[in-house]
Order: C-alpha cells, then sequence, then structure tokens
C-alpha cells in the first residue's frame, strides 16, 4: 500500500504497548496517529456489533485484506475506504479534531 512522504506503516512507530493501544514514537508523522486512532474506532466498532472483517468488508464493498492492515496498523487508507467503513458501520471512524493535538507549535506560541 503507496505511504506519503517516505512514512513507514503506522505500527512501526510503536514504542511501548501493542498497537493499536499504544505509544508511538514522539516524531512519529500525524498519518501515524490518524491510521492509530481509525484502528482503535474500527476494532471498537466491529467488537460492538459483533461482526467480522470478511463480512464487514462485504458489506461495505471492499476487500477484507484492507481491514486487516488498517486494524494491524500495515499500512495507511484512503478516506473513500474511511468513509465507506462509517457508513457501513454507521459510526465516525475519522479522528477529527486530532490536528489540535499534533500542531507544531510556531515560534510566537
Amino acid at each position: 500500500m503507496p505511504r506519503g512522504h517516505g512514512d513507514q506503516p503506522p505500527r512501526t512507530y510503536v514504542i511501548d504497548g501493542h498497537w493499536p493501544h499504544a505509544t508511538l514514537h514522539p516524531d512519529a508523522p500525524p498519518g501515524a496517529h490518524y491510521a492509530q486512532e481509525i484502528a482503535r474506532r474500527l476494532a471498537a466498532a466491529m467488537t460492538s456489533l459483533p461482526t467480522s472483517a470478511r463480512a464487514l468488508a462485504e458489506r461495505a464493498g471492499i476487500s477484507h485484506p484492507i481491514i486487516g492492515r488498517i486494524l494491524n496498523g500495515d499500512g495507511s487508507t484512503d478516506i473513500g475506504t474511511v468513509a465507506r467503513l462509517e457508513v457501513t458501520l454507521n459510526t465516525r471512524l475519522y479522528p477529527d479534531g486530532l490536528y489540535r493535538e499534533l500542531r507544531t507549535p510556531t515560534p510566537d506560541q
């Protein structure tokens, strides 16, 4: 799965714990943090239904290995896939507002 800006798979930035409930390296790119939160929310939604990756993928019209990559932190996913999963699960997966926690302070802050 292609990654932009030379980023590694999100789980490679884990410094303590197990993906997705782990501490990421302080220098992990924002995409790793977003992928981690999406994986957490996706796992929780799948548990609450309950549903398997294969069944969810079929309902969402995507490939089940994509769900495995998201859950395992093996890659990031595109917004279209997140949207399909959100609609299928009827739950928010995209971590809106996470940028506030990750933003780099400007020199005048």
